[in-house]
């Protein structure tokens, strides 16, 4: 019981670790075909509700 609790542990962390990019680096994004058809993305803005 404590060796399956411990392989589920470590698969728990190397997970973790993938999916925050520390197994590689991910400098392009995650979706980097999406990223470069954003049409002025900087003119969006947070409009307040009435």
């Amino acid at each position: 019981m404590r060796l399956a609790f411990l392989i589920l542990l470590f698969a728990n962390i190397v997970l973790f670790l993938w999916g925050q990019g520390y197994a590689g680096s991910q400098e392009a994004g995650r979706e980097p075909a999406r990223l470069m058809q954003q049409l002025a993305p900087e003119k969006l803005s947070v409009a307040k509700r009435e």
